[in-house]
């Protein structure tokens, strides 16, 4: 089995897309825990709990233009849009992890951290590996 056959941007999308949804919907439902753990018991307030619910709605919102991505959009156009939408998501994550911390905001360990851009890692891979292709159409 070929890279081009595991990375197929449609299945990213599909993958990436589910992911940041369900964890988006779990982010805002739960969004006093994520809060409590990120600013401790005192830091718990309106504000923090409301920075946790949008949060969430953000990555329910990034999930739910994966899924649609992988259903409206086909060859190079979606190719295109993986390696972007994987970009400009990947770069958000890298600009949070930097900026957050320095506001006494504790980040989530390395299991909340890594399984992002591996999926986002495989939704660029797969936009890349198929931006060169037409749409096969059948006759």
């Amino acid at each position: 089995m070929d890279a081009k056959t595991i990375f197929q941007p449609k299945i990213w999308y599909i993958i990436a897309g589910a992911m940041a949804l369900i964890g988006g919907i779990e982010n805002s439902y739960n969004a006093e825990s994520w809060a409590e753990r990120a600013w401790g018991a005192d830091g718990v307030n309106d504000q923090s709990i409301a920075m946790e619910k949008l949060f969430g709605l953000f990555m329910a919102g990034f999930g739910a233009m994966g899924i649609t991505c992988a259903f409206a959009l086909d060859g190079k156009a979606q190719a295109k849009f993986a390696i972007a939408n994987g970009a400009v998501i990947s770069l958000f994550f890298v600009t949070m992890f930097f900026f957050l911390p320095s506001t006494g905001y504790e980040m989530p360990g390395a299991g909340f951290l890594i399984p992002p851009f591996i999926f986002l890692g495989g939704l660029m891979a797969s936009g890349y590996l198929h931006m060169n292709e037409e749409v096969q159409t059948a006759e």
